[in-house]
């Protein structure tokens, strides 16, 4: 909740800025462009592996308005810069990677549907179109909001958006061949060459929504993927409640995988003790197709938000059982909406 509130006030909060002012949380406004971004340094002590402190994340948005049928966004990112290290390196080295994120143009084809072409985020979830790590609730992921589908989709997408919020958000994908600028394979878990999918969000309220996520697709290697998902997100005072659940049918497996089906769920809490002040914590059993058991992991964590755009966190992971898809062990995140 805190995530999407600290989005709210940075949205609302330059309406009456001066072009060329800057507001941490909105950026800078250059006459029909604005320049923002996050950061993101994390601390990660794990009990077995590499421990560091890294540059998770540095992203710069830009964005332009410039008229009804011209308005693009783009988004520059250096992921997983080690600054110091120590231990044996996983799958990434930690040297760091310059990545295109997202780059796109939205044409506005009437007061509530929207053409958008180029490379994008999916809608599986709501974690996924969150993706500024100021605005997510923990900084160490649920497995299921990341490891398990195509986040990225290169083509057509048509969004929904009622401006009454009297019917529900819809937004339908679909990427006929490859991802542009992919991902490297040392940062992400699969590589896929055509996806198509849609995401329905029934809205309850200003944060409150149901999801219903579907997503088709082909890896490069020429597995067949048909994801099925439900989101949520309700608060009640103080309390915000927000979980995930997806399932996967994989077929044609070209690569020989432990099993023939994938699924996740995790089911998260957190409650503002302040206006500054919160605590966390989810639990989650993630299948992993290439695992021989079902992970089963908690994490509690506490943060603290001086202003809206930044937040400091301390988080305590522990896999309880099974084969591990996040480390036990201690992490800390300093993000910044900027």
């Amino acid at each position: 909740m805190f995530g999407l509130v600290a989005l709210l006030c940075c949205a609302t909060g330059g309406a009456a800025r001066a072009d060329g002012d800057y507001q941490l949380g909105h950026g800078l406004d250059l006459g029909p462009f604005n320049f923002a971004g996050y950061s993101n340094v994390v601390g990660s002590i794990p009990d077995q592996g590499q421990k560091s402190l890294a540059v998770d994340d540095l992203s710069l948005f830009v964005s332009g308005h410039l008229g009804q049928f011209f308005n693009p966004f783009t988004e520059a990112e250096l992921s997983n810069f080690n600054v110091v290290s120590a231990g044996a390196p996983g799958r990434d080295p930690g040297d760091g990677h310059l990545l295109l994120e997202r780059l796109y143009n939205d044409s506005y084809l009437t007061d509530a549907t929207t053409l958008r072409l180029g490379k994008m985020l999916t809608p599986v979830g709501e974690w996924n179109v969150i993706h500024a790590a100021p605005l997510e609730l923990t900084t160490v992921r649920p497995a299921v909001t990341d490891r398990n589908f195509a986040a990225y989709a290169t083509g057509a997408s048509v969004l929904y958006s009622d401006p009454y919020a009297r019917l529900p958000d819809v937004q339908v994908y679909w990427q006929p061949s490859g991802e542009f600028a992919q991902r490297p394979d040392t940062i992400t878990f699969h590589q896929y060459k055509t996806v198509e999918g849609a995401h329905v969000a029934v809205p309850f309220g200003l944060l409150d929504q149901v999801g219903f996520s579907f997503q088709q697709s082909k890896d490069i290697y020429g597995s067949d993927q048909s994801l099925y998902g439900l989101d949520f997100h309700y608060t009640l005072g103080r309390l915000t409640l927000q979980g995930e659940g997806t399932f996967s049918d994989i077929n044609n497996n070209a690569v020989i995988h432990t099993r023939d089906t994938e699924w996740g769920a995790y089911a998260a809490a957190s409650y503002a003790v302040s206006e500054k002040w919160s605590v966390y914590g989810w639990y989650e059993e993630f299948a992993d197709r290439a695992a021989p058991s079902v992970a089963h992991d908690v994490l509690a964590g506490i943060a603290y938000r001086p202003q809206p755009p930044i937040v400091l966190r301390l988080e305590y992971l522990q896999n309880i059982s099974g084969t591990p898809v996040n480390p036990t062990g201690v992490f800390a995140g300093w993000a910044v909406l900027f």
